[in-house]
């Protein structure tokens, strides 16, 4: 045994370096993912790097039946991988049947199969890590296969106009698996099906936009059909107008039978319902050992929970979505204004299972975050509203207060810090305004009633903060 362990001891290295990058685009030497994946070179732990252009057709397709690759679209931009009637395997654009894999910066979209259940990513192994994709158009954004083993990680990822349009494909379709972690993304215009569904015996759901906007005919926002260990925190979910289920978040609606302790834990999240009929907003299956509904922003028409709870804490619910005073409901800003009734008025909830259900983060449109900053007791929903912030300048850290906040166009600048200099962004992320701070002030009069991003400039440093004109 001993000799064995020596021998993997000196061998390892030399195995980690024979790990090949392999160049992927129209001037290298393989000119497209099915070429590389045609010529059977790539092995455990290679890297394959996709240079941003469009694959259209066989040239997307591939299966990755290796583990441990880091495959990596680079830019600017993202590498399109463009079905355009095209597929591999009955399954999709790519089908990954490795384990520890990692995929980043790639747009999948068009995948179509003759069973109608075709996948940007069909995941057929254990673990992988998926950051900043696009999945557009497909009739799965991601679809998993049954494993029952492996984790799944999902940040900073966009899914939108997925789903064949029969109510079975979704934007993401998590099949039975040990654990999904999904997290800074925007899932958004799922054609009939659900712009989640997760059948994970464990689920980390936070800080992501769920949403169907003015045109999005989704059904459930988020499904959790089989129960299991939920996490469903910090999340931004907005039923639009022409949403077909009336029902925004499912847990165990279709038999709580995963293995893992049936607990869902709803905890400061937006909810906002635009449907013109009446909607469940939680709907719980009975039987649920636990759960608990704190700190969330419910309005619009609708039953707050159908089923029962164990913990229901400082909820605020209001049919009137107007009475919150969002930053721009119309734009769907949901941040908080001065005048929100929902300021200071949360709960502190301890932990559950070694997780926090104080969030540490907000969703950052798009399919980012920022850390979250608490000011005194918490705010109910996935915001908090900043009245003021910390700038760390140097080695200290001191607080930075613009008010009034809201106003209607002269803020006050309070720090021991001199900012020179002013830039306002709108939600959107276009500049708007920049000027000079004169006397600790600055004047935002000529622009429109909004909530904005406000940058101040000083020497070697800048902070940020979030104002609203009235």
């Amino acid at each position: 045994m001993k000799l064995l362990i020596f021998l993997i001891t000196i061998i390892s290295p030399f195995v980690q370096a024979l790990a090949t990058t392999f160049l992927v685009g129209s001037t290298r030497t393989y000119t497209s993912p099915n070429q590389l994946y045609i010529a059977n070179v790539v092995n455990d732990g290679d890297t394959i790097l996709i240079d941003a252009e469009t694959y259209s057709g066989t040239a997307s397709l591939a299966i990755w039946n290796q583990n441990n690759l880091y495959i990596k679209g680079v830019g600017p931009g993202k590498p399109h991988l463009k079905a355009n009637g095209q597929q591999i395997a009955g399954k999709g654009i790519w089908v990954i049947q490795g384990n520890n894999n990692t995929i980043e910066n790639i747009e999948f979209s068009e995948a179509s199969v003759p069973d109608m259940n075709g996948a940007g990513i069909r995941f057929e192994g254990e673990n992988i890590t998926i950051t900043n994709c696009y999945f557009h158009d497909n009739e799965n954004g991601i679809l998993t296969n049954n494993t029952y083993n492996g984790k799944l990680i999902i940040e900073h990822c966009e899914f939108g106009f997925n789903g064949y349009g029969d109510g079975f494909t979704h934007n993401l379709y998590v099949g039975h698996t040990d654990s999904l972690i999904f997290q800074y993304n925007y899932s958004h215009h799922c054609n009939v099906g659900h712009t989640i569904k997760s059948r994970a015996d464990y689920n980390y759901i936070a800080y992501n936009r769920f949403s169907d906007e003015t045109t999005g005919n989704s059904s459930r926002l988020i499904d959790i059909p089989n129960g299991g260990l939920s996490f469903v925190i910090g999340n931004i979910l907005m039923q639009g107008p022409s949403a077909l289920n009336n029902n925004m978040l499912g847990y165990g609606l279709e038999g709580l039978t995963n293995t893992a302790p049936h607990e869902l834990y709803t905890i400061n999240n937006t909810f906002v319902n635009k449907r013109t009929a009446s909607c469940k907003f939680v709907d719980i299956k009975s039987g649920t050992t636990l759960a608990n509904v704190s700190n969330n922003i419910f309005t619009g028409i609708g039953t707050v929970i159908t089923g029962t709870t164990t913990t229901y804490l400082t909820n605020y619910v209001n049919t009137d979505i107007s009475q919150l005073n969002f930053g721009n409901e119309l734009a769907y800003d949901y941040h908080l204004t001065g005048n929100s009734p929902v300021i200071d008025s949360g709960s502190t909830l301890g932990s559950a299972h070694g997780i926090s259900l104080t969030p540490t983060k907000e969703y950052a449109h798009s399919a980012n975050y920022t850390t979250k900053n608490i000011q005194g007791t918490i705010d109910i929903g996935a915001y908090e509203f900043q009245n003021s912030t910390l700038v760390q300048v140097g080695t200290n850290t001191e607080e930075l207060s613009v008010y009034p906040n809201p106003s209607n166009g002269i803020f006050n600048i309070k720090s021991s810090t001199a900012y020179g200099k002013y830039q306002v962004y709108g939600v959107t992320g276009k500049l708007i305004l920049e000027g000079n701070v004169t006397n600790n002030q600055i004047n935002l009069t000529e622009i429109t009633k909004n909530s904005y991003q406000l940058i101040l400039i000083g020497k070697n440093k800048t902070a940020t903060l979030r104002l609203v004109k009235n």
